[in-house]
């Protein structure tokens, strides 16, 4: 007879995995991901060293988990942002605002990884999730591309965020998260060829929603 897994038993081993992954994220902020153990981990989950390999073969394997809930809770910040800003322009200068904005809250994480990542793998998951996410706000709003390349601008939009907040990590651009949201959303919306009226109106949405904040 095949194992049944009921709904309640689904529950609980959700819970336990997020025990997991909320215990892990703590404590690679406090003591960085390389000094933290399993066993550490375990012990701040408050379940056994059998139950976490259960849900995570190994460390990398938890630090992806760890990445993927970050970058779900920026996704929907950005989600919250932009929901009642008009498509187009206003959306998609709020998105790289709050985005910007989001990732500075944690700013470990972020370096973890986008930067800090032990392997290609990791950083790349967490690059194609937002390209993606970047890819399908332009099939909603083709007119704001012109006959530029939805693939090409995807990939520049985000390597424009990214390497802007890496140096804003590391000290080479002196800029705080604020002032580097506004920057981004009108460097990347006049590197689509937008007129400048609609970048000031892209700027204008952003103070009536940071003044909101």
């Amino acid at each position: 007879m095949p194992y049944h897994v009921t709904p309640r038993a689904v529950e609980r081993q959700q819970a336990r995995r997020t025990q997991l992954i909320e215990a892990a994220r703590r404590l690679f902020a406090e003591h960085g991901y390389e000094a933290t153990t399993m066993q550490q981990v375990v012990a701040a989950a408050g379940t056994s060293i059998g139950n976490c390999y259960f849900y995570f073969p190994n460390k990398e394997s938890l630090l992806l988990a760890v990445i993927e809930q970050f970058s779900a809770e920026i996704e929907q910040i950005i989600d919250e942002a932009i929901a009642s800003a008009p498509e187009g322009p206003d959306r998609l200068a709020i998105a790289i605002y709050a985005g910007m904005t989001a990732l500075a809250r944690e700013p470990y994480l972020a370096r973890l990884g986008l930067i800090e990542a032990p392997t290609l793998a990791l950083r790349a998951a967490a690059v194609e999730r937002f390209t993606a996410r970047v890819m399908r706000f332009f099939a909603a709003a083709p007119h704001l591309l012109g006959n530029l390349d939805p693939a090409t601008v995807a990939c520049a939009w985000q390597g424009a965020i990214f390497q802007v907040f890496e140096g804003m990590l590391s000290g080479t651009v002196v800029m705080n998260a604020d002032a580097a949201g506004r920057f981004l959303a009108r460097w990347n919306m006049q590197a689509l060829g937008l007129p400048p009226q609609i970048v000031e109106q892209g700027q204008q949405a952003i103070d009536r929603f940071a003044g909101e904040q």
